[in-house]
């Protein structure tokens, strides 16, 4: 961080190229300096912005290297991330796979929240290597949106009721590269039924949205069942799929 810079992006560990390529600043390069003293002679106010990859858990840490060098005054993080979507909306067990924080309804139809990336989401631990994020992490952010929406303002209409959600199709168009910054998740509400509360149908549209401009769209056609409507059709096919597979491997014996 240079001493004369006004403000500085800060981005996880896993964005190590990006952060180069741009010129920002990983949690552990930022730490490292503060820790070092590098930072004791720069000239306040610095304004530290959060990018992906940087929770509460994080900023927590690098408020208290700040803190250490006495340095409060002149080096603010700036952090603007919601509250992650709840773990029964998501259907995740896990906090750092959850990629959906904010949600808000914007009118009868539309809905937005942040996108929220976690250094060791599922997606990132394998390889997370390019500049940009990949492709898989806006069409499972889109699956997220749709299912924290469909929980929170759609079946929770019947609270007594549990729903099993079927997707019937997903369709994605890339437009640009996503990067690990800020970006929207807007899903609007293109068709519904819901008269039959056993059986809600919807049809979404959600787009990515990132410096103004869409990086992908993703159009989801689903339904949320009574769970006794599917349960006999499921063990039925899953019965079939296991005598299939033993009868072709013993055909081979």
């Amino acid at each position: 961080m240079s001493n004369t810079a006004t403000s500085r992006l800060v981005v996880g560990d896993r964005f190590r190229d990006f952060a180069e390529a741009v010129g920002a600043e990983t949690l552990s390069a930022l730490a490292r300096a503060l820790d070092a003293g590098d930072l004791d002679t720069v000239e306040g106010p610095v304004h530290v912005v959060t990018g992906q990859g940087i929770g509460e858990f994080e900023i927590s840490y690098l408020k208290d290297a700040i803190s250490r060098r006495q340095l409060d005054d002149r080096i603010i993080v700036v952090h603007s991330g919601g509250q992650p979507a709840r773990r029964q909306e998501l259907h995740k067990a896990r906090e750092d796979n959850v990629l959906v924080a904010g949600l808000t309804q914007v009118d009868d139809s539309t809905y937005e929240a942040g996108l929220r990336l976690h250094d060791h989401n599922e997606l990132l631990v394998d390889v997370q290597d390019r500049v940009h994020v990949q492709g898989m992490v806006a069409i499972e952010a889109a699956r997220q949106m749709f299912l924290s929406v469909i929980e929170h303002y759609f079946t929770a209409r019947w609270p007594q009721q549990r729903y099993y959600i079927v997707l019937n199709s997903m369709n994605t168009t890339f437009s640009n590269f996503l990067f690990p910054v800020g970006a929207t998740l807007r899903l609007t509400v293109d068709e519904s039924d819901l008269s039959e509360p056993s059986r809600l149908t919807v049809r979404t549209t959600v787009e990515v949205v990132q410096a103004g401009r869409a990086a992908a769209s993703v159009t989801i056609d689903a339904a949320a069942f009574a769970p006794g409507l599917l349960e006999e059709k499921e063990l039925r096919r899953a019965k079939s799929a296991v005598a299939s597979t033993m009868d072709a491997a013993l055909a081979a014996v």
